[in-house]
This record gives C-alpha cells, sequence and structure tokens, in this order.
C-alpha cells in the first residue's frame, strides 16, 4: 500500500491484496516487496524524507520520513506476531 500510494498510481486497496497461495509464494513476495521498497528509498533524498509530498497512505500532511519509520515499526511487529503463533504452534504440538 505505501509503495503503490507514495510512488505508484495510488490505486491499490486492502480489499486488492490477495493471499499468494503458499508459504513459498508468501516468502517471494516479501522479498520482491522488500527489494522494491529499499530500490525507492535508496533514490529518496533527505529533502523528500522531510516534505509530506510523498505521504499519502496511511496518513497525510506529515514528513515523509514518518511514514518511513512507520513501515519499520510495523515490519518488526508483523515479524514479532509471526514469532509469536509459530512458538504457539511449536508449544500446542508438544503438548498433544
Amino acid at each position: 500500500m505505501v509503495l503503490d500510494h507514495s510512488f505508484g498510481d495510488e490505486t491499490l486497496a486492502r480489499e486488492s491484496v490477495m493471499w499468494p497461495g503458499s508459504a513459498a509464494d508468501v516468502r517471494k513476495q516479501i522479498g520482491r516487496l522488500k527489494d522494491e521498497w529499499q530500490g525507492v528509498l535508496e533514490r529518496v533524498t533527505a529533502d523528500e524524507l522531510q516534505s509530506a509530498a510523498r505521504t499519502r497512505w496511511p496518513v497525510r500532511d506529515r514528513p515523509f520520513g514518518d511514514v518511513v519509520a512507520w513501515v519499520n515499526v510495523e515490519l518488526m511487529k508483523n515479524a514479532a506476531e509471526i514469532g509469536y503463533a509459530r512458538f504457539l504452534y511449536a508449544v500446542s504440538q508438544k503438548a498433544h
């Protein structure tokens, strides 16, 4: 969503984001998105990070650097949630 709304045509909606079909496909898609995100951030200037020109989702009228920081926090949160789910799954398998 951030890639599309900050660097694309702003047409991607949450409802359009579909399950890729398998864990392997999820890993590929996450890798592709990571590479794309890293690529665009390598070209963003310090002035652009301070500007709100690219800030269109999930907030507006904030420096784009805030969006970059938000993406990092979301990724850390999601990684922690996946780790916790894996832990719960492993523990549940030992209980049976």
